[in-house]
C-alpha cells in the first residue's frame, strides 16, 4: 500500500510512540476499551449506549426498534432491511445522504469513506453485538471522514460471554435462529439467520450472518482475530402513492414493484495487536473488507439494475499513554480500496414521457472503477486541569483522500454502442477518466468539570463528509465534471450529564452549520453549494422506580431549516428559511419496565413522532404518530428463558416514512400493523 513513503512512514511512528511519565498498569485496562469502543470522545458528551441486556430484550428484527431509544436519532425503515438515518439532522436522501454517518464495529470503519451505504446497518452484526454506541454531532476530528452528523459503533460479543441458543418466531412466518458457542477463554462463534415473508407482497428476505473472534498472544503482543460475513437477498418494496394512503389496510400489503430485488454480501477481517506498556498501549490493527450487491433501481424509469463492489484494505495505529490525570492517544490510518460500478437497463423503456423513453436507453448506462487512497494522522488529549474540577480536552486529525477514476465505456452522454439519444443526448453522463484529492482538517476543542453527582461540558467541533464516488462520477445529461468540495459541519454545544442516586441521565444542547451541502439542482447537476442550519436538544433520563422497576425516558428537540434557495432536479422549490422536509421537531421514547416476581418482567414503550413536512417547500406534511409496544420474559429455570414481544400494540395506522414528490404526489411507506413475536433462549 504506497499511501506515504517507507521513511516518512518510520518517521511518524517514532513522533507517535514517544513516552510520557510512567502509570501503574491499573489504567490499562481502560485504555485497551478505548480502542474499540468510543470511550476515548469523553465520558460527558453526546454518547449513548444500549446494552447487550437491552439487545437481547428487544431481538431487534430491524435497526429502527433499537434506536429509537436513543436521543438525537432516527432509523427510518424502508423495505425489508432497507433504512435511511437521521442524527442530529433530518432523514437525509438523495445526493448528500449516504455517507454523512460514520459506521463502525469495535471502531473500525465498515466501509471506505468514499463508497458508503445509505442502508449501512444491515452490513453490520448490530443483532449478534453485545452494545451499540452512538455519538451525536460530528467526530470526525478522531474518527475521519463520514462522521459528520455522528457516529454508531457495533461492539462484537466478547470470547467470555455465555454460550447460548435462541430462536425467535412471529407473523408473516418470522423465523430467526442464533448460534454463541465457544471455549469461553479463546475463541467465540456467533450466527445468525432469519427468513421473513414480509407484510407486504412480494417482500420477503434472507439475512444469514456470522461472525468469530479469536483471542491469542503472539509474543509480547496481545492479539484479536475478526472475521465477519454478513448476506441478505430480499424482495423489495416500493412507496405507496396516495393521499394518507398507509391508513388503507387494502393498500398497505399492495408492492407496486414485484419486480425489484436487493442482493448484498459482504465481510471483514481484522487483526488487532495490543501490547501494554507501564504507561499505557499501542495498538495496531490491519483489515480487509469486501463487499457485493446488486438491486433493482424501481424507482427510475427503465427500472436499471446496479451492480456494485469494493475491495480495501487498510491499518490503524494508535498509542494511548497517561501521564497523570492526563490521557493523549495519536496515530494514523492508511487505507486502499478499489471501486466498481456497472448500471445496466435491461429492456428499452417505452411506457413514460416521450423524454424519458428517449432519453433513457436500453444498454449498459455506466460501468467505471475507482481507487481510493487514504492516509490520516491523529492525536488527542484529555483531562487537561484548567482549574479545580474544570478540565480542557482536544483532538485534531489531517487527512488526505485521493480518488482515481477509471471510465470502462465510452465517455459523454451517448449509448452504449456510440449512438446518440434524442432530446439534446442520453439522460446518463459519463465523465472521462481523472482523479481529485480532498485534503480535510478537523478539530474539536471543549471543556468539562469532574465533579460527582453533576457534570457539565462545553465543545466545538468540526466534521466533514468527502463526496462520494456516486457523486463525482456518476453524472448526468449536460454535466462533464462534477468539482466537488467536501461537506462541512461546525457544531457547537454544551449540556450536562447527572447521576443521583434514583436519577441519571443527560442533557444537550446544540448549534451547527453545515456548508457545501451536496444536491441535484434543476439542470440535473450534482452541485454542493447548499446551506443549512441545525440547532436542538437532547434529554435522556433514567428513574429509578420502587421493586427494580425503571422509567427510561428520551426526548429530541430539533430545528433543521434551509440556509439558501434553489430549485432542484424533482421541481423541489428550497427556500431560505424553510424547514428541511424529513424533519419532525419532537421524537420521544418512553420505557416502563417493571416485574412481577423474580421470574417474570415486562416492558412498556411509547414511541412518538412528531408530524413533519415531507417537501422542501413545507406545502405537505405527515401527521406524525404515537405508537405503543409491550416486552415480556420468563425465567423457567437458569438456562431456559422465554420472551413475548408485541409491536404496534393497537395496531395504529401509521407511515415508517412519509414523502412528496412531485411527479408521484404523496408517498409512504406503511408501518407495520400488530406483530407478536415469541422467543425462547436456552444456555448451553
Amino acid at each position: 500500500m504506497k499511501l506515504c513513503s517507507y521513511r516518512l512512514l518510520i518517521s511518524i511512528i517514532a513522533v507517535l510512540s514517544l513516552n510520557l511519565n510512567s502509570e501503574v498498569l491499573e489504567e490499562v485496562v481502560v485504555l485497551e476499551k478505548k480502542t474499540t469502543s468510543l470511550d476515548g470522545w469523553s465520558q460527558n458528551l453526546s454518547i449513548s449506549t444500549i446494552n447487550s441486556e437491552d439487545l437481547k430484550k428487544l431481538d431487534a428484527q430491524h435497526p429502527k426498534q433499537i434506536f429509537r431509544r436513543t436521543p438525537g436519532v432516527w432509523i427510518s425503515r424502508g423495505s425489508g432491511q432497507e433504512h435511511l438515518t437521521s442524527m442530529r439532522s433530518p432523514v437525509l436522501t438523495g445526493p448528500g445522504a449516504c455517507g454523512s454517518f460514520l459506521l463502525m464495529e469495535d471502531g473500525l470503519p465498515v466501509r471506505p469513506s468514499g463508497f458508503c451505504n445509505v442502508n449501512g446497518l444491515f452490513e453490520t452484526s448490530y443483532e449478534l453485538s453485545q452494545g451499540i454506541e452512538s455519538i451525536t454531532g460530528p467526530a470526525s476530528a478522531r474518527y475521519g471522514a463520514n462522521a459528520m452528523h455522528g457516529v454508531i459503533n457495533i461492539l462484537s460479543t466478547g470470547v467470555k460471554s455465555e454460550n447460548k441458543f435462541s430462536t425467535n418466531v412471529g407473523p408473516n412466518n418470522y423465523k430467526n435462529l442464533k448460534l454463541n458457542i465457544g471455549d469461553l477463554q479463546n475463541w467465540k462463534l456467533n450466527t445468525l439467520l432469519v427468513s421473513n415473508d414480509g407484510f407486504r407482497d412480494m417482500s420477503g428476505y434472507d439475512l444469514q450472518k456470522i461472525n468469530m473472534k479469536s483471542i491469542f498472544r503472539i509474543k509480547e503482543w496481545d492479539a484479536s482475530f475478526k472475521f465477519n460475513l454478513t448476506n441478505l437477498n430480499q424482495e423489495t418494496a416500493g412507496y405507496i402513492n396516495g393521499l394518507d394512503a398507509y391508513k388503507d389496510s387494502n393498500l398497505n400489503e399492495k408492492n407496486g414493484n414485484p419486480e425489484a430485488y436487493r442482493d448484498a454480501s459482504s465481510y471483514r477481517l481484522s487483526l488487532k495487536l495490543l501490547k501494554k506498556n507501564s504507561n499505557g498501549i499501542t495498538s495496531l490493527t490491519p483489515y480487509i473488507r469486501k463487499n457485493e450487491m446488486e438491486f433493482l433501481q424501481h424507482y427510475l424509469p427503465g427500472t436499471p439494475a446496479e451492480k456494485n463492489s469494493h475491495t480495501s484494505s487498510g491499518l490503524i495505529f494508535q498509542r494511548i499513554i497517561n501521564r497523570g490525570e492526563i490521557t493523549r492517544v495519536s496515530g494514523f490510518q492508511i487505507e486502499r480500496a478499489v471501486m466498481e460500478l456497472q448500471e445496466t437497463q435491461k429492456n428499452a423503456l417505452t411506457n413514460s414521457s416521450a423524454f424519458n423513453n428517449a432519453t433513457r436507453p436500453q444498454g449498459k448506462h455506466y460501468d467505471y472503477e475507482a481507487e481510493s487512497k487514504v492516509f490520516a494522522v491523529f492525536t488527542g488529549i484529555e483531562g487537561v486541569e484548567i482549574s479545580n474540577n474544570l478540565l480542557g480536552f482536544a483532538d485534531i486529525r489531517a487527512e488526505s483522500i485521493h480518488y482515481s477514476y477509471d471510465n470502462k465505456m465510452l465517455t459523454g452522454n451517448t449509448r452504449d454502442d456510440g449512438s446518440v439519444c434524442g432530446f439534446g443526448g442520453c439522460y446518463y453522463n459519463r465523465p472521462a477518466d481523472s482523479s481529485d484529492k480532498h485534503q480535510e482538517m478537523s478539530a474539536r476543542l471543549g471543556l468539562e468539570t469532574n465533579n460527582e453527582g453533576v457534570n457539565y461540558f462545553a465543545q466545538t467541533s468540526l466534521g466533514f463528509r468527502p463526496p462520494q464516488i456516486n457523486e463525482a462520477y456518476r453524472l448526468q445529461k449536460k454535466q462533464t465534471v462534477s468539482d466537488l468540495d467536501s461537506e462541512k459541519l461546525t457544531m457547537f454545544e454544551m449540556g450536562s450529564r447527572f447521576d443521583f442516586n434514583l436519577i441519571n441521565g443527560s442533557i444537550s444542547f446544540y448549534k451547527s452549520k453545515k456548508k457545501n451541502s451536496i444536491f441535484r439542482d434543476s439542470e440535473n447537476f450534482i452541485i454542493d453549494n447548499g446551506k443549512t442550519n441545525h440547532k436542538g436538544v437532547e434529554l435522556t433520563s433514567r428513574f429509578q422506580l420502587p421493586d427494580n422497576g425503571s422509567l427510561l425516558a428520551t426526548l429530541t428537540y430539533g430545528d433543521h431549516k434551509y440556509d439558501f434557495s434553489s430549485d432542484t432536479s424533482t421541481k423541489e422549490k428550497i427556500r431560505k428559511g424553510n424547514t428541511i422536509d424529513t424533519a419532525p421537531k419532537l421524537m420521544g421514547n418512553l420505557i416502563w419496565a417493571f416485574s412481577i416476581n423474580a421470574s417474570i418482567s415486562f416492558e412498556i414503550e411509547v414511541e412518538y413522532i412528531d408530524s413533519y413536512y415531507t417537501d422542501a417547500a413545507n406545502l405537505h406534511e405527515y401527521e406524525g404518530h404515537t405508537l405503543l409496544h409491550l416486552r415480556s420474559d420468563w425465567t423457567y429455570s437458569p438456562r431456559l428463558k422465554g420472551y413475548l414481544r408485541i409491536e404496534n400494540l393497537q395496531d395504529q395506522d401509521y407511515a415508517e416514512r412519509a414523502d412528496f414528490n412531485a411527479f408521484g404526489g404523496d408517498r409512504y411507506f406503511p408501518g407495520l400493523p400488530r406483530e407478536a413475536y415469541i422467543g425462547l433462549e436456552y444456555l448451553l
